[in-house]
C-alpha cells in the first residue's frame, strides 16, 4: 500500500481514492474508487476487501470553468439569459 496526501506545494485535497493494481508486480491498474472523505478511510476500505497492492491518493478535479460563480453574481443567470436569446426567447 502507497498512501499519497496529493502534496506538491498545492492545497489539500477534497475527497481521496484508491488506485488498485493487479497482481504480478507490473503495477497494472485494475480500477480506481474515489470519493473517500480521507486518506485513512481510503484505506480502511481497501483492508477490508483484503486488497494487498493499492495506492491512496488525494483526488483533485481541473476544470476549466468554476465549480460555482462567487456569492452575488450574475454569471449564471447571464449565461442562461444568452442561451435564450440563441434560441430567440426573451428578444
Amino acid at each position: 500500500m502507497t498512501v499519497d496526501d496529493g502534496g506538491g506545494g498545492s492545497a489539500a485535497p477534497l475527497v481521496f481514492g484508491i488506485v488498485r493494481f493487479a497482481p504480478g508486480g507490473e503495477r497494472r491498474i485494475v480500477d480506481t474508487i474515489i470519493t473517500f472523505e480521507s486518506a485513512a478511510s481510503a484505506d480502511s476500505y481497501a483492508r477490508a476487501r483484503g486488497w494487498a497492492d493499492y495506492a491512496v491518493t488525494g483526488v483533485r478535479f481541473f476544470l476549466d470553468l468554476p465549480l460555482r460563480p462567487p456569492v452575488g453574481s450574475r454569471l449564471l443567470l447571464d449565461a442562461v439569459q444568452k442561451r435564450l436569446a440563441v434560441w430567440g426567447v426573451g428578444t
